[in-house]
Order: C-alpha cells, then structure tokens, then sequence
C-alpha cells in the first residue's frame, strides 16, 4: 500500500510470508507479477523463473498478452527490481515498455494516468509522498475502490503533511539563524529543498528527529559543496581540507571570514547532535559522520585541483573521487544519526565501509548528476564530469557517451536490487530501504538530464507544493434522515 503502509507493517508482513510460503502457481500475468514485486520489495527471493510459462516457444513473450494493459503494467513494474543476469527479466522490460507505450492513447483515462506515470518512473522509484498523491486521484476512480480505506490514508497523508510543515517551520528557524545563505550569497539557499530530499527518505512520524537532523547535515553540505565548486581558490580550499581533517576549532582562525562561517556552523551543529544523542548513548554516531566528511573534503580538494589544472582523468579514475564527493556515501551515514532505533557500532562500520549496495548508489547519484549539470558546469571553470571523462577516454560524442553510461546506470540499479535482496541478513531491512529511497530521489531530482535541485523554481517547486503544501481533498457523502413531522 504506497499510502499508509506504516500502520500495517505486521499484517502486511503475515500476508506476504504466507504467500511466499504457499507459492500458489497462478496462471495469469497480473497476479504473478503483482506478488513477485512485493515480495522482492520485502527482501523474499522468488525466481524470476516464474515468467517462464508466459514465453511461447521462442523465447518470446506471448502475443496474446499484448492489449492485458494491468498484466503488462504489472510485469514493468516487476522488471525493475531485476538483478544482474536475469534475462528473462530484461526481455520482460522491453516488451512491456514497448507494449504500453503502443497502448497508452487508446485506453481509460485512469488506466491512462497509471501508464504515464509509471513509464515517466517506475512505481519501485517512486517516492512515497508523491506516490501517495498519485494514487489517491487513481484509485478514486477504480470500481473496486474502497472509500474508507481510501479516506483513511487521505486523512493520513494531511496529518502527517501537518508534522511536516512544522518540521519545515523549525529548520527555517534553525536556518534563519545561521544567517549562512546571507554571508555566503555565492552559495545555494535551498533548505527546503533539502528537506523535501529527506522526506522522500522517509516520512513516518517516528523518524521525525532523524529528518531534523539529515536536513542540517544536506543544507550545510550545499554551502560547502558551492565553496569548494564555485568561489573558493585552490589555496584557500586546501586550508579549509586541512581545518576540517583537525576538526579541532582553534585552527578556525588560519581560514578566510566566509570559510570560518561554514567551519563554525558545522562544528557547532555537530557538537548538538552529539549533546542530544548523548543520554541515549548514541553520541559514537556523530563519529562516523565526521570520518564521511572528512572524506568528502579530501574527494573535494582533489576535483578543485584538477579543475584549477583543466586535466580531464580517466573515467575509473575520476569515478574513484566523484563517487565520494557526490555526497550520497555521506548522506546515507547521515541518514541514521538521529533515528530512536538501536543501531550498533558494527553496522556504521559497515555502511562507512563502501559496501557494494553504497558503492552501486553513489554510481547512481553521481553519474544522473553529471549527466544533467554536464552543459551548465562546463560553461564556467569546473572539473571535467563523467560524460567529459567518458568522451575523452573512449573517442565519442557527449550523446553517445550519456547514453552510455545511462546503460551502466541500469546496470547498476540490477546491481542495488541483488544486494538489497542478499546484503547481510541481520540488517533490519527499513535501514537498506533508506538507502533505496535516497537513490529514488536522487533520480528524481536529476531526471530528464535536469538540475531540479540547482534550478528549483520548476518542477523541485511543483512537488514541493504537492507534498508540503496543498492537503489531499476528502469528499465525505453524509446522508442526512429529516424527522417525521409531528
């Protein structure tokens, strides 16, 4: 339920565990498809082999499957949670896209809706805000439609929209009194940007401190990522790599006026996350998130001394730097600093280690935000992006090289869902599902080759709205019995 499946997650669980363990052989593709992508989302391994009776006798996907538009929106949405070497799976993609695209124009306007969207972003990248929006205007509109289930999750999403805004209304405050964006005015002023980036992350009630907290962490992560992009010389970024390697505040005064500002906020933020963590003892927490970035600062110094040099690495080179200083290493450790859950020692030491599923994710992020930023960033001094790398390396234009890496982008993706599916057992798995979900953002807001963080007036406003600001309408039917006349 893309709605309000956190009330239910004990039932929801009881039903998919009997399911899997049933393994009714159901003949009809919707079905199939339908528990074969729940129950991979729920971390259950069914083979893809379960399509294989829907094959004729090339190999091909069966023809009279062509006009069941629910059976082949049910099988585009399955093959995406593809991993490496499923064939099966890769033909089942092709042929629904094909299918669907053939059929779109020419079927009910809801069925309509649920096809565009879904081609434009697969349901499993969706993120939740949005996709609740989204099928509230759908499943109105089933014959099957549940009105007090549906009421339900609307009056849901507008209480929790409620928290939201008041979330947002503390971290203005917070950022208001920081007055970075004022003293810095090169940089990015996009706090609730970021924090629609973390509610996307995740948006039940119980993870309200841990929004509070990743939202800090991407804001002032912004402010630092223009210093070291757009203003600072290389000088001056290579004293500011050396202060935050120390992290020690005494050597805040070798810094320039505008770099000290930044300095000082983050030692001052970290060292509140640390008081309030302190009486659950989970203080070692901040630890780690200091070791990520000092990272970030060693991956940012290297690019701006390449840009200073114009050198244009080779793409595993570059990749080696970028997939640190894209962030998203750093934003997934963030993630988990402020959530009331016992997390152990072991498991930050192991999401900070690079993990494979990590590795795949900054892949991910940094190679979709090279891709859309590619034109803009090249206009002024800037270092070289994967597409530039790629077009150096191998000889080829910017499109052949987009489309690409695009293709390894893919590959990736099959690469996330093999290890969300295989990572560690003992990994609670609402913890792998937050690095799931900052991925679907990230491909979010650079999808179509476009910055919707950098150029947030367009559509990064118009979800914005969506999520934060208008509620969801309830149209109740109340039946009113007049008295009888005396």
């Amino acid at each position: 339920m893309p709605w309000s499946g956190y009330h239910f997650e004990k039932e929801i669980e009881e039903k998919l565990l009997k399911i899997y363990e049933t393994n009714v052989g159901y003949d009809d593709l919707y079905t199939v498809a339908l528990h074969f992508r729940l129950l991979r989302q729920q971390r259950y391994h069914i083979s893809c082999d379960v399509f294989s009776k829907f094959l004729d006798e090339n190999g091909e996907f069966m023809s009279c499957l062509n006009n069941d538009v629910k059976a082949l929106l049910s099988l585009y949405e399955a093959a995406h949670l593809s991993m490496p070497g499923e064939e099966i799976l890769d033909k089942a993609l092709k042929f629904s896209k094909i299918q669907l695209k053939t059929l779109a124009s020419n079927i009910d306007p809801y069925l309509s809706e649920m096809v565009s969207s879904s081609l434009e972003i697969p349901l499993v990248r969706k993120v939740d805000r949005l996709k609740a929006k989204l099928y509230f205007s759908i499943f109105e509109k089933e014959s099957i439609c549940n009105e007090t289930l549906l009421n339900f999750a609307k009056l849901d999403f507008n209480l929790l929209q409620a928290t939201h805004q008041e979330e947002a209304r503390s971290l203005s405050i917070w950022w208001k009194g920081l007055n970075l964006a004022k003293s810095l005015s090169f940089t990015r002023d996009r706090l609730i940007e970021g924090y629609f980036w973390v509610l996307s992350v995740y948006f039940e009630p119980h993870y309200s401190r841990a929004r509070l907290m990743m939202t800090m962490v991407i804001s002032l992560l912004s402010i630092l990522d223009d210093i070291y992009d757009v203003y600072g010389t290389v000088e001056e970024l290579q004293l500011l790599t050396d202060v935050i390697e120390s992290w020690q505040l005494e050597n805040v005064g070798k810094l320039p006026q505008y770099m000290q500002h930044e300095f000082l906020a983050l030692y001052n933020n970290f060292k509140e996350f640390e008081n309030k963590l302190e009486q659950e003892q989970y203080s070692f927490r901040v630890h780690y998130l200091k070791e990520e970035k000092k990272k970030m600062a060693k991956a940012f110094i290297q690019e701006a001394i390449w840009a200073n040099d114009g050198y244009v690495p080779k793409l595993q080179d570059y990749l080696g730097v970028s997939l640190i200083s894209s962030g998203y290493g750093y934003l997934a450790c963030a993630s988990y600093i402020g959530m009331h859950d016992e997390i152990s020692k072991e498991f930050f030491d192991w999401v900070t280690g690079m993990p494979q599923i990590i590795k795949s994710a900054d892949f991910i992020a940094r190679v979709v935000n090279d891709i859309a930023t590619n034109e803009f960033e090249q206009k002024r001094k800037h270092v070289a992006s994967a597409v530039q790398c790629y077009v150096m390396e191998y000889g080829c234009s910017n499109e052949e090289a987009c489309k690409n890496l695009m293709e390894m982008v893919e590959e990736e993706w099959k690469i996330l869902n093999r290890e969300f599916m295989f990572s560690k057992k003992n990994i609670p798995i609402h913890l792998l599902r937050t690095i799931i979900n900052l991925a679907n953002v990230l491909e979010l807001a650079y999808k179509d080759a476009q910055d919707s963080y950098t150029e947030s007036t367009k559509i990064m406003k118009d979800n914005i709205i969506d999520v934060l600001v208008e509620p969801v309408q309830i149209h109740v039917d109340v039946k009113v019995t007049c008295p009888s006349s005396v």
